[in-house]
Order: structure tokens, then C-alpha cells, then sequence
């Protein structure tokens, strides 16, 4: 991974694991416009379609789980994929935790609590216990099923 996608990282993700990762794109949401050619392409003019947005761009090379159009997208990928989309030339970084506050500073509002909410989830997920048997069956081995209701005597 690049400096720029472990920037506040803590204890950095295995490379195959997917992760969710913040995605920042430019500042107009939009890509950078093409170079203007020497020559005249044969079909000219271009048909009409919309132009193409950072996001939209992103859509086409990875699933996009959550935006904040224009600029933020969170993304589940393995880490090691991180280099692939911040080699991006709409891409400003691709983060695994907290953007640095040079990034963070040229948010809109919107844009800051969208990263403070995705900041937070991931603090939830970290700080959540490992509970012993979490995911098996109520039945599994070792276990036993919950008591069935009304089946507590009261005051004991």
C-alpha cells in the first residue's frame, strides 16, 4: 500500500482481507479533461452522452457501497487493491482510516460527516468484544439453546 492509504492506519489490514476503504476523489467530482489533440479524431464530433463523473468512473472499476457525491465513495476491497484505485488520476487518496487533516480540511460540511460517520462505524467495529461462540447455533456443542419464555421463575 502507498504512504497515502496508511495514513492513521492502526495495525494495517492483511492485503487479501477485503476492507472498507474512503475513497476521495478531485475536487469537482469530475475527471480531468483530455488532452487536446493535434489532429481532428474521424468521428468528429463525439456522440453526445453526459460526461463521465469521478464516481460513475469509480462504479466502472470497483463496487461502490456508500457516496457522497462528488467527492467520497466507500469501497470493500482487499487493502493490496488500494494502490490500483489511488494510481487513479481522478483519485486525491484511498484511505483504510482516518484521512490526514490535509485532506480532511478541504471537506464540505456534508462531506466531513459522511468521513466522521464511516470514522466512527469503523471505531465501533473495532471496540466490539469477541463473544465466545458468536455466529454458531443456539444448539451448537458446547452451548445450550437460550431458556423458552415464561420459563423463569420470578424472585429466584
Amino acid at each position: 500500500m502507498t504512504e497515502q492509504t496508511t495514513e492513521g492506519a492502526q495495525g494495517a489490514p492483511r492485503g487479501d482481507v477485503p476492507v472498507e476503504l474512503l475513497v476521495v476523489l478531485g475536487p469537482d467530482g469530475g475527471l480531468p479533461t483530455p488532452p487536446v489533440l493535434g489532429e481532428v479524431p474521424a468521428s468528429w464530433p463525439p456522440p453526445v452522452t453526459p460526461p463521465l463523473t469521478a464516481i460513475e468512473a469509480l462504479r466502472q472499476l470497483v463496487p461502490v457501497s456508500h457516496d457522497c457525491p462528488p467527492r467520497l465513495a466507500l469501497v470493500a476491497l482487499p487493502a493490496a487493491a488500494a494502490e490500483q484505485i489511488a494510481a487513479q488520476p481522478y483519485v486525491v487518496g484511498v484511505y483504510a482510516a482516518a484521512p490526514p487533516e490535509a485532506v480532511t480540511a478541504r471537506l464540505r460540511p456534508d462531506e466531513q460527516l459522511f468521513v466522521d460517520a464511516w470514522l466512527l462505524r469503523l471505531d465501533d467495529q473495532r471496540q466490539r468484544p469477541e463473544r465466545h461462540g458468536e455466529g454458531l447455533p443456539w444448539d451448537a456443542e458446547g452451548h445450550e439453546p437460550p431458556d423458552a419464555p415464561g420459563s423463569a421463575v420470578p424472585g429466584s
